[in-house]
């Protein structure tokens, strides 16, 4: 990612609708299927870590990881998500937030089995993911982003990882129709980033619509949105033979 979008997350990342309506989304899955050991992998400025002190966070980015410094996080470390440092079974969930899309991730599938690896039998990995190959456009380009996904690739990757989707939806509908447009019309354009701050009676209404829409998503699902949702479960360890 650009020096300047961590500069941009960091000064935004509690204020700005998008993040606080996945840090309820990723909230409320970890209130049903998470545990006290939580790894967030690919941590960035460390806004999810915030709320949880207790939990561990890594990035790759020393740049991400001085702004998490700057939040006074601690338990965070210098690592690729492709190769952590921790022992299997080290976490009973793990989060990775819009990280296996990215192009210093060289094989996602083999991404994912590493976050299930340090995830306990029985354990969650949840990730969210940037949907719809046709919504490329010159954010992806600034963000580094290498791909998109649909339904049926996540769950190939879970197949591949030894995990069970408990949880697989769309979610952010909001704005999929201007965002479809923007993103069509700055196709070879500048690499520019979307993530500005909106005046604050629509940054509130937009965050109150991402809040309803995360519920919405742990619990029913939804048909369409600009990102993909899952919880993707380790399956139980086989119990002892008598």
């Amino acid at each position: 990612m650009e020096a300047p979008e961590y500069a941009r997350l960091y000064e935004l990342e509690q204020r700005h609708f998008w993040y606080r309506g996945l840090h309820a989304l990723l909230s409320g899955a970890l209130a049903r299927w998470g545990g006290p050991r939580l790894l967030d992998a690919g941590c960035g400025t460390g806004g999810l870590l915030l709320a949880r002190p207790a939990a561990t966070g890594v990035d790759r980015s020393p740049l991400a990881l001085a702004y998490c410094a700057r939040r006074g996080l601690r338990r965070v470390a210098c690592a690729d998500v492709q190769r952590l440092p921790f022992r299997d079974a080290a976490f009973d969930a793990v989060v990775s937030a819009d990280v296996l899309y990215h192009r210093a991730v060289a094989d996602d599938g083999a991404a994912l089995a590493e976050l299930a690896r340090v995830t306990r039998p029985g354990g969650a990995v949840i990730l969210n993911l940037p949907a719809y190959r046709a919504l490329r456009g010159a954010h992806d380009d600034y963000v580094h982003g290498a791909r998109r996904y649909d339904r049926a690739d996540v769950r190939a990757l879970a197949a591949r990882a030894g995990l069970r989707p408990l949880r697989l939806t769309s979610w952010n509908m909001a704005l999929l129709p201007l965002a479809w447009g923007r993103r069509r019309l700055s196709r070879g354009g500048p690499a520019a980033s979307d993530v500005t701050l909106p005046p604050a009676p629509l940054n509130a209404a937009l965050a109150a619509w991402l809040r309803a829409e995360a519920w919405l998503a742990l619990r029913t699902g939804l048909p369409c949105g600009l990102s993909l949702f899952a919880v993707l479960r380790r399956p139980p360890a086989p119990p002892p033979v008598a």
